[in-house]
């Protein structure tokens, strides 16, 4: 792989190492929240639901095996949707699932066309509002995002956001859970809600406890701990900076439907209009004759 032999885990942003790594589910809280999640969100067989961020394909898999529905993910980054298609393949779902790479930002999709939206803390990273303007878009009318994200539970002082900065990228920028459902709510999303909101709690490196438990992870580790000595340190580093500031953070599911657009106003015809005319002059006699 390119980027192995290029850079130095030192020097990769958090993407390009969750890419390398291939890891799809690092998450706060890891898999076991996707699971709870989404449970809570109550996809249909009959769904079509957007991976948005999809990474390896851990959920979209997840999904097509226990629900069956059919399921699109996509991914920026090529690698991780290498890693998906081998993981759809391997599982045998390959009839069910899709992958592309894509940007969220132009999502290659019509007008209302899934049921529902799925993220896993991407939106953390981008511009919320594009983010959130597009899956708009590309949701039917009655159809729903759910977006699991980190939240603040409390102002971060300076010196803490330089630090966050220096461990998952200068473009991290958690919501408070009030602000989270404000931007769902700016694009036109109805119902706005926190489901599951909870602390952040000190479940150990949940980049490594992805690790051990995907299959996928665990067959290259090895080979990747001895071509890059600094893995392990790079991974400390950002699993103590949340430990040590956990207090700070929590995260939920932002979840939002899109509303049924109100029907267009009836074209009338002649006879209509001439009513309309008259009704009007009805109105405006009534007005006068007080």
């Amino acid at each position: 792989m390119v980027l192995s032999e290029s850079k130095k885990v030192e020097e990769m942003n958090y993407f390009e190492l969750l890419a390398w790594l291939g890891i799809g589910s690092s998450h706060p809280g890891g898999f076991p929240v996707t699971q709870q999640n989404l449970n809570a969100l109550q996809v249909k067989k009959e769904d079509y639901v957007l991976d948005a961020g999809c990474g390896t394909g851990l959920t979209v898999c997840h999904l097509a095996k226990t629900v069956g529905c059919r399921i699109m993910g996509i991914d920026i980054n090529p690698q991780m949707v290498e890693k998906a298609c081998q993981r759809a393949e391997q599982e045998r779902v390959s009839h069910l699932v899709e992958f592309r790479v894509a940007d969220v930002y132009k999502l290659p999709f019509e007008e209302n066309y899934f049921d529902k939206v799925i993220a896993e803390s991407i939106t953390v990273f981008l511009d919320k509002v594009r983010v959130y303007r597009e899956f708009y878009r590309v949701l039917k009318p009655e159809g729903s995002v759910a977006d699991l994200e980190m939240a603040l539970l409390g102002k971060l002082p300076p010196n803490l956001k330089q630090q966050l900065a220096e461990c998952f990228g200068s473009g991290t920028d958690p919501l408070s859970f009030q602000d989270w459902q404000e931007a769902l709510s700016q694009v036109g999303f109805l119902d706005v809600e926190i489901k599951n909101p909870q602390r952040l709690r000190n479940n150990g490196n949940v980049i490594l406890n992805a690790l051990k438990k995907d299959w996928m992870l665990i067959k290259d580790l090895t080979h990747k701990v001895a071509n890059q000595p600094g893995l392990v340190a790079r991974l400390k580093k950002n699993a103590e900076f949340m430990k040590r500031n956990q207090g700070y953070f929590g995260f939920g599911l932002v979840h939002g439907r899109k509303p049924t657009p109100p029907p267009p106003p009836e074209k009338l015809g002649v006879k209509g209009r001439v009513g309309q005319v008259f009704s009007n002059f009805l109105r405006l006699v009534r007005t006068f004759s007080y």
